[in-house]
């Protein structure tokens, strides 16, 4: 029986692995059985009743593997609860345009499933690990490093989404 929520993330230099940490140690605070994965090392989701799953955001969109990731699991992903997030360095100045924005990086995962709930958080830029290519993109549009994760507001969202992973769960009969 399928008794363990997952937490599956795509991350590119590691932000967005520890936001994902942090929403599964909030998960296990409460008592649930959480597996946290990669998204690329996800091989089965029968032992889950749960999905959340997150991606950074590059150039307005999910990385191509956490998009794969829902892509490939659809079918099984619609039978279950599933919450999403995103992290992006735009979020952090909190305008409704970033927001939006933000919002629309997930649109291709809610055209193959319907989040229960989905958060939106400001990320981490640190220069010196970028590679070649990422470090052009970031002095083109002009974007400051540094650390604006707010992770007790990732906590917080954690604690959030459980009664609705449960109550979803009692709806399409998998509790």
């Amino acid at each position: 029986m399928a008794d363990r929520i997952l937490v599956a993330y795509a991350t590119r230099y590691g932000s967005t692995a520890e936001v994902a940490e942090a929403i599964g140690d909030e998960l296990r605070k409460a008592g649930e059985k959480v597996d946290l994965l990669p998204v690329n090392e996800v091989r089965d989701l029968s032992p889950y009743r749960a999905a959340v799953i997150g991606s950074p955001i590059y150039m307005g969109r999910w990385l191509p593997e956490a998009r794969v990731f829902v892509e490939r699991y659809q079918h099984y992903l619609r039978t279950i609860p599933v919450a999403c997030f995103a992290v992006g360095l735009t979020v952090a100045s909190e305008s409704a345009e970033s927001l939006r924005r933000a919002e629309a990086s997930m649109d291709e995962v809610r055209m193959l499933v319907n989040p229960v709930e989905v958060g939106i958080f400001p990320g981490k830029l640190d220069a010196g690990c970028l590679s070649g290519p990422d470090r052009a993109i970031i002095k083109l549009i002009r974007v400051k490093p540094g650390d604006f994760r707010n992770l007790d507001a990732v906590r917080s969202w954690a604690r959030a989404i459980l009664p609705k992973l449960a109550a979803a769960a009692m709806r399409s009969g998998n509790s």
